[in-house]
């Protein structure tokens, strides 16, 4: 398995991590984990920038985030690219683009030993992608403390070998927003 280390290890309960989280992604047998950063602009309505992802799925993710998740995304210009260049060819990172992109437009950080594996659909469900098992292994190997995967995937995985880090399964963008920001309600009073 390979590693791309965090660009910010240091200041996990500063704004600096608003807009980051960790993708498992797969190229052949190999393992990855990748970087996302998200930027939101409010005020520039429309402007989309993606690197390392087709703007077809990039658009998909964000139009599902406002139209399931409520988020406020057609005010705000949307930026988000992979650390260290990467290009994605799966849909295994389609939860940290859109934990990352909510991360930042909600300006709450995800700590960074929380990691995300899964797809999501037009309806804002979340599915399952091919070797979840591998790719959950790997993260529970590098010490995360929490992987977000879809509920289907959680019931699957079951909690052999993977003692030492919660497997979190989720239905929906709701249960993320949920899951990975439980102050949100708290800090909004």
């Amino acid at each position: 398995c390979s590693f791309l280390p965090p660009l910010c290890e240091k200041h996990l309960d500063s704004e600096i991590l608003a807009g980051l989280a960790i993708a498992i992604i797969m190229d052949g047998s190999q393992t990855f984990l990748i970087e996302i950063q998200a930027l939101c602009l409010s005020g520039s309505t429309g402007s989309r920038q993606v690197h390392g992802i087709q703007l077809k799925r990039a658009d998909m993710i964000i139009s599902v985030l406002i139209k399931q998740a409520g988020l406020p995304l057609q005010e705000h210009a949307v930026f988000f690219n992979f650390v260290s260049g990467l290009a994605l060819a799966e849909t295994a990172g389609d939860l940290a683009i859109a934990a990352a992109i909510c991360s930042c437009c909600l300006e709450i950080p995800i700590l960074n030993d929380i990691a995300f594996i899964g797809e999501i659909d037009l309806g804002g469900e979340l599915r399952m992608v091919p070797r979840m098992e591998k790719r959950v292994y790997t993260v529970t190997k590098l010490g995360f403390r929490m992987c977000i995967v879809p509920k289907v995937a959680e019931k699957a995985l079951g909690t052999e070998g993977f003692e030492k880090m919660e497997v979190v399964g989720c239905r929906n963008l709701k249960d993320i927003i949920n899951t990975v920001f439980p102050n949100l309600m708290r800090r909004s009073q």
